[in-house]
C-alpha cells in the first residue's frame, strides 16, 4: 500500500500558528492576586476549569497566571473547526513536539493513519510529556467553541492519563461534557467560576482608582452591586464614567441601557444566540425571578425546564437562587438590556400572565407586583382585599401602603378595605398623622358614597385608628374610640378583635388606668385566636409587662416581656416596634431585680424600637423608662 493510502492528505493536519500563540496582555491589566494565587493552591490538581460567561475575564487570567510560571506553556486556542479531533490534536501535538524534538513526532504520526483511533495519538502525546519529565501547563482557551462528541471525548481521554508534570487549565464559556461530575468526586478537577472571578471591593476600587476616575467609596461599593462584580461590566463602566463630570453621580444612574454595556452584550452575548434562544431571554427578562413553570406558563410552552439547564450549562448571565435549580434570576444588568430589547409593548401582557400563574401558586407578593407592573390595577385591588390582613400581621406594612398609595382613589372607594385597614397599619406604625387622615377621608368617602358595603369590619377599623393615633398626643380621644373598636369588633368583626382590645388597653395605659387596662390586654391574650393576631398579642404581652413591672411584679412581669420578645424573634427577626412595651417591661423588671446592665440594654433595645420621624407618646415613654433606669 503506497504511503498516500496510509497518510491523511487533510486539511486537519495543517498547523495554524496564530492557535498556538497566547493572547497579549494589556499592560494595564489588572493584576488579580486572589485569583492567582488560587490557581497555585496547594489542592489544585492536574485539570483546572474556569467557567463563567463572556467578559469574566478567563483568558486574561490564564495568560497572567502562565507569564508567572516558571514551567513551559503549551497554549491553544480553540475554535469551532476544533470539532475535528484530528486538527485539535495535531495542534497540541505540535505544541508538545516544540518543547523537545521527538517528544510529539509519535502522536503526529499516529494522527496521519487513516482510521486510527485518535485516543492512539493521545497516548503517544502523553508519552511524550512524561518523556519530557518537566513541569508544562497545556491551556486550552475557549474550550466552549468544541461541540463534537469526539472531540470532547479525546479531550475527557486525555484528562484521565495525564502524567504528574502536566497540568491542564481551561477557560470556557459552558462546561464541557467531559465527565466534570465524575473527575470532581474524585478530586481530581479545581474549578474557578464566576463567584471567584468575580471582582472584589478592592479590585474594583483599584480598576477605578488606575483609570483615574474619582470615586467615593460609597460609589464604588454600589457600582460592584450593580454590576455584581462582572469584570467587563466594571471595565465598562469606567469607560463611561471616565467622560462625566459627576462620575459619583453617573455610578447612581448606572444601568444596562449604558452604552457600552448594552453594545457589548447585544454583539458579543445576543447576537450569538440561536433565534429562539434569544426569543426566550428577550420574553423572560420581565421576570424578577422565575421556574421553569413559570417560563412555560408565561410563554405557552412546555420545555422551559430543559432551555434553562442548558442556559444554565452555558453561564448565560443566569443565577440559580437556590440548590436545587428550581429557582433563576438574570445578571441585573444582562436582565436591563433583555428588556430595552423587548419593547415595551409586549411586557405587560406577559406580566399579566406572570401575576395569573403566581396567584395559583399563592405567590401573592409576586403577583400583586406583575399585576402593578403591567398597570393591572384592578387585579393588585383585589389582591389586597383578600390578602391585606397577611401582610399586616407579618410586618409587611410598608408594601400595603406603598401598593394602597398607587391604586386609584375611586378603586380605593370601590374596596373601602383597602383605605381603612390602610390607615389602621399606619397608625399602627406610627406614620405621619397626616398620612392617616388621608386614608381616613377616602374611606369616610366610601361610607358615604357606598353605605350598604358598609360593615362592623370597617367600622372597627376605623375605630382601631382613631384609638391608635394616641401616639399623637389625644388619650382621651383614644379611649374613646378604642371603646368603639371593641363594641364595633365584637358586632361582627371577629378577626379584629384582638387589635382593638390592644388598641384600647394602650389607650387606658397611657391615660392611667392601669387595672382596667391590664384587665383588657388579658382578654386579648387569652383569646384563642389571639397569635394569629400578633400585633395585638404582641402589643398586650408588652403592656402586662410593663403594668406588673409598675405594680412591683417583677417576675410576672419579666414572664410576659421574654414571651412577647421571643415571639417577636420568632415572626420578625426582633425588629418589630410593637415589640418595644415588652423591652421596656422586661428592663423594669430587671431594674428591680437589681440586674441593672441588663435593664439598661432592655430599655435603649425598647427606646430604639419606638422612634419615629416625629414626635410620640410611646417614644417620650421610653425615653422617660431608659432615664430610669441608667
Amino acid at each position: 500500500m503506497s504511503s498516500r493510502t496510509t497518510e491523511r492528505d487533510s486539511p486537519g493536519l495543517r498547523v495554524i500558528e496564530p492557535k498556538l500563540m497566547p493572547p497579549r496582555v494589556h499592560p494595564g491589566t489588572l493584576r488579580r492576586a486572589r485569583l492567582l494565587e488560587m490557581l497555585d493552591g496547594d489542592g489544585v490538581t492536574g485539570f483546572t476549569v474556569l467557567s463563567a460567561t463572556v467578559g469574566y475575564g478567563k483568558t486574561t487570567l490564564a495568560r497572567s497566571w502562565c507569564t508567572e510560571r516558571p514551567e513551559r506553556v503549551i497554549w491553544l486556542t480553540l475554535d469551532a473547526a476544533d470539532d475535528d479531533p484530528v486538527r485539535l490534536w495535531t495542534h497540541l501535538a505540535t505544541g508538545v513536539e516544540r518543547l523537545g524534538e521527538g517528544l510529539g513526532s509519535a502522536a503526529l504520526s499516529c494522527l496521519r493513519v487513516r482510521g486510527a483511533p485518535v485516543e492512539t495519538a493521545v497516548d503517544e502525546l502523553m508519552n511524550g510529556l512524561v518523556a519530557y519529565g518537566r513541569a508544562v501547563t497545556i491551556v486550552l482557551d475557549d474550550l466552549h467553541a468544541v461541540k463534537s462528541e469526539a472531540s470532547l471525548r479525546s479531550i475527557g481521554h486525555a484528562i484521565e492519563r495525564l502524567p504528574a508534570n502536566a497540568r491542564v487549565l481551561a477557560s470556557t464559556r459552558s462546561d464541557p461534557a467531559i465527565g466534570l461530575p465524575r473527575l470532581r468526586a474524585r478530586r481530581a478537577l479545581a474549578e474557578v467560576r464566576a463567584r471567584e472571578l468575580a471582582f472584589t471591593v478592592d479590585e474594583a476600587s483599584e480598576l477605578v482608582a488606575r483609570e483615574g476616575i474619582p470615586l467615593s467609596a460609597e460609589s464604588v461599593e454600589l457600582l460592584l452591586e450593580r454590576t455584581e462584580g462582572w469584570p467587563a461590566g466594571l471595565y465598562l463602566a469606567a469607560l463611561w464614567l471616565r467622560d462625566l463630570d459627576d462620575p459619583d453621580r453617573g455610578v447612581r444612574a448606572f444601568a444596562g441601557s449604558a452604552r457600552h454595556v448594552g453594545d457589548y452584550l447585544t454583539d458579543e452575548v445576543l447576537a450569538a444566540l440561536a433565534p429562539e434562544t434569544r426569543e426566550f431571554l428577550l420574553r423572560t427578562s420581565v421576570l424578577g425571578r422565575f421556574t421553569p413553570q413559570l417560563c412555560d406558563a408565561v410563554l405557552g410552552r412546555e420545555d422551559s425546564a430543559a432551555v434553562l439547564a442548558e442556559l444554565a450549562r452555558s453561564n448565560m448571565f443566569l443565577v440559580a437562587l437556590d440548590a436545587r435549580g428550581e429557582w433563576y434570576r438574570y445578571h441585573h444588568l444582562f436582565g436591563e438590556v433583555l428588556q430595552l430589547g423587548l419593547g415595551p409593548e409586549a411586557a405587560p401582557e406577559l406580566r399579566r400572565r406572570a401575576a395569573a400563574w403566581c396567584r395559583s401558586q399563592d405567590m401573592v407578593e409576586d403577583a400583586i407586583e406583575y399585576s402593578a407592573a403591567a398597570r393591572d390595577a384592578e387585579t393588585v385591588g383585589e389582591l389586597l382585599v383578600t390578602h391585606h390582613l397577611e401582610f399586616i400581621q407579618s410586618g409587611r406594612i410598608l408594601q400595603l401602603l406603598g401598593w394602597v398609595r398607587w391604586l386609584p382613589s375611586e378603586l380605593l372607594v370601590e374596596y373601602p378595605v383597602l383605605p381603612t385597614s390602610a390607615a389602621a397599619a399606619a397608625a399602627l406604625l406610627a406614620r405621619p398623622e397626616l398620612e392617616v387622615q388621608r386614608l381616613l377621608a377616602v374611606a369616610e368617602r366610601a361610607r358615604r358614597e357606598r353605605p350598604r358595603a358598609w360593615s362592623p369590619y370597617l367600622e372597627a377599623g376605623v375605630e382601631v385608628t382613631h384609638a391608635q393615633m394616641i401616639e399623637h398626643g389625644d388619650v382621651g380621644a383614644a379611649v374613646r374610640h378604642g371603646r368603639r373598636a371593641v363594641a364595633a369588633a365584637y358586632a361582627g368583626a371577629d378577626a379584629l378583635t384582638v387589635g382593638a382590645l390592644a388598641a384600647l388597653a394602650q389607650a387606658l395605659f397611657f391615660a392611667g388606668e392601669l387595672d382596667e387596662s391590664r384587665r383588657i390586654a388579658v382578654q386579648a391574650v387569652e383569646r384563642p385566636d389571639a397569635p394569629q393576631a400578633v400585633n395585638g398579642y404582641l402589643g398586650s404581652l408588652g403592656l402586662l409587662a410593663l403594668i406588673d413591672a409598675e405594680r412591683d411584679r417583677a417576675e410576672s412581669a419579666e414572664a410576659w416581656g421574654r414571651q412577647a420578645i421571643g415571639l417577636a424573634r420568632q415572626r420578625f427577626q426582633a425588629n418589630w416596634w410593637v415589640a418595644s412595651p415588652a423591652h421596656l417591661g422586661l428592663a423594669l423588671a430587671c431594674a428591680a431585680t437589681g440586674r441593672l446592665d441588663e435593664a439598661e440594654r432592655e430599655a435603649a433595645r425598647g427606646e430604639q424600637l419606638r422612634r419615629s420621624p416625629q414626635p410620640t407618646v410611646g417614644h417620650a415613654h421610653a425615653l422617660l423608662i431608659l432615664a430610669q433606669v441608667r
